[in-house]
C-alpha cells in the first residue's frame, strides 16, 4: 500500500521533504542510487511510490549510470528526479556536461557532503562548487522548506530554458534535521507545474531515428556552447519570473536569486551561501550589524543584483564552504569578478562548526587582511 502524501504544515527532514516534493512534481521516472547523506531521499521515494504504475523507479549499478539513465528517460519525454551526494557527484562528472550541452531538463538534488581525502561524511560545499562549469544551473538552500520549493521551482526553471537544475542542501544540517514544512497539494502544484512537453525536434523517437551529438565542426561546435551560454543569460529573468509565480500560488515568498537582509546602509556586508546565510542573520542583532547577502542562485551567478547590493557597502567578507586551493575561494572569486573588493574567508570544511561566533571571528580577520590575499583559511572558528 503507497503511503499517503503530507499535507499541510508537518514535520519532515529535509530529504523527506526533497521526496516529498519529487512526488508532487510528478516525476515520472525516478533514477537512485543511495549514498550518504542522500539516502533517505531515495528510501522515502521508494515507499511513495511502491505499487504504482504510473512511475517507474529504476535502481541503477552506480551514480554514473543513474545519471545516464536519468538523461535518456528525459530525452525519451519523462520527468525524471534523481539525487546524489559527494563522491557520487563526482563520479558522474562527465554525465553533467553532457546533460547541459545536450539541454536536458533534469532536476537532481545534491546533498552536500565533503569529499576525499581524508574521508568524511560531514557537510561543505566543495562537491557541487566543483561541479561550477559543468553548465546546470545551482541552487543552495537554507532549510527544509526552501529545499522543498526550490524542487518545484527547479522543475518550471529546467524545463522552460532547457537546462539541468542542481538543488543543494547541505548533509546533515538539512537534509537529517525535522523541522516544520508547508507541504501543498497536489492540485496547487498542478496548477503551478505543467506537464512536462518538451519540443517534439529534441525528443528520442525510435519512429523517427535520427543522430544526435555526433561529431561537428569546430564552429558547430562553438555555436552549442553558445547557446548554452544564452540560454543561461537569460535565466536570469526567468529565476525571478518563476519565484514571483510561486509566492502568488502558494502564498509564502520565495528567493530567486539573493536574499538581502539587514540595514542596505550598513558599511560592512557578509556575502555567503547555504545554511551559513541562516546563522549570518544573527548578526543582525549585534551594536554593528553587517548587511547579510545570501546566494541563493549560485548558477547562473547574479553579478547585476550582487553589485547593486553592495553598492553602498565599504566592507565586504565573503564565507566559502568550499576550498579553492591556491585562489579565493569560488564564491569569493565571483564576488571579485563583479569588481567588488572583498576578502574571502573560507571555513566550515568537513562539517567543521560555524556558528555566529565563527563570523564574528571571520568579520575581524577581514578587516586585517589584505583584499588581495588568495584566502583566509578559519579552523574551529579562530
Amino acid at each position: 500500500m503507497t503511503p499517503e502524501l503530507p499535507r499541510g504544515r508537518t514535520v519532515l527532514t529535509g530529504n523527506e521533504a526533497a521526496a516529498v516534493a519529487a512526488v508532487l512534481a510528478r516525476a515520472q521516472q525516478i533514477a537512485c542510487y543511495p549514498i550518504t547523506p542522500q539516502t533517505l531521499i531515495v528510501e522515502r521515494l521508494a515507499e511513495l511510490v511502491a505499487g504504482r504504475d504510473d512511475v517507474v523507479f529504476a535502481n541503477l549499478d552506480s551514480e554514473h549510470s543513474m545519471f545516464g539513465y536519468a538523461l535518456a528517460a528525459e530525452r525519451a519525454g519523462s520527468r525524471c528526479f534523481t539525487a546524489t551526494s559527494s563522491q557520487g557527484l563526482l563520479y558522474s562528472h562527465e554525465q553533467l556536461h553532457r546533460a547541459s550541452r545536450e539541454r536536458i531538463p533534469l532536476v537532481a538534488v545534491n546533498v552536500n557532503r565533503s569529499i576525499v581525502a581524508p574521508w568524511s561524511l560531514e557537510p561543505d560545499l566543495a562537491d557541487s562548487i566543483s561541479q561550477r562549469d559543468t553548465g546546470w544551473v545551482q541552487l543552495y538552500c537554507s532549510s527544509g522548506q526552501e529545499l522543498l520549493d526550490s524542487v518545484l521551482c527547479a522543475y518550471r526553471i529546467a524545463e522552460e530554458a532547457m537546462l539541468p537544475v542542481l538543488v543543494c542542501a547541505e548533509g546533515f544540517l538539512i537534509s537529517h534535521t525535522a523541522e516544520v514544512v508547508d507541504v501543498p497539494s497536489q492540485e496547487q502544484v498542478d496548477a503551478f507545474l505543467p506537464p512536462f512537453r518538451p519540443p517534439e525536434d529534441w525528443l528520442l523517437d525510435p519512429r523517427r531515428p535520427r543522430a544526435f551529438s555526433g561529431l561537428p565542426e569546430p564552429n558547430d561546435y562553438a555555436t552549442y556552447q553558445h547557446n548554452v551560454a544564452e540560454a543561461h543569460d537569460r535565466t536570469r529573468e526567468l529565476l525571478a519570473e518563476v519565484a514571483h509565480d510561486f509566492a502568488a500560488a502558494f502564498g509564502r515568498e520565495k528567493v530567486a536569486s539573493l536574499e538581502i537582509t539587514g540595514d542596505r546602509a550598513a558599511e560592512t556586508a557578509i556575502v555567503t551561501i547555504g545554511t551559513i546565510g541562516e546563522t549570518a542573520r544573527e548578526l543582525l542583532t549585534d551594536d554593528e550589524p553587517p548587511l547579510v547577502v545570501r546566494v541563493h542562485a549560485y548558477r547562473p551567478f547574479p553579478a547585476d543584483e550582487l553589485a547593486a547590493a553592495l553598492e553602498h557597502v565599504s566592507h565586504v567578507c565573503v564565507i566559502d564552504r568550499a576550498p579553492a586551493f591556491g585562489a579565493p575561494g569560488a564564491l569569493g572569486e565571483d564576488v571579485r569578478s563583479c569588481g567588488i573588493p572583498a576578502t574571502d574567508i573560507v571555513c566550515g570544511l568537513g562539517g567543521s562548526d560555524v556558528t555566529p561566533e565563527t563570523l564574528r571571528a571571520a568579520l575581524a580577520r577581514s578587516r586585517v587582511e589584505s583584499p588581495e590575499r588568495a584566502a583566509v583559511y578559519l579552523v574551529g572558528g579562530a
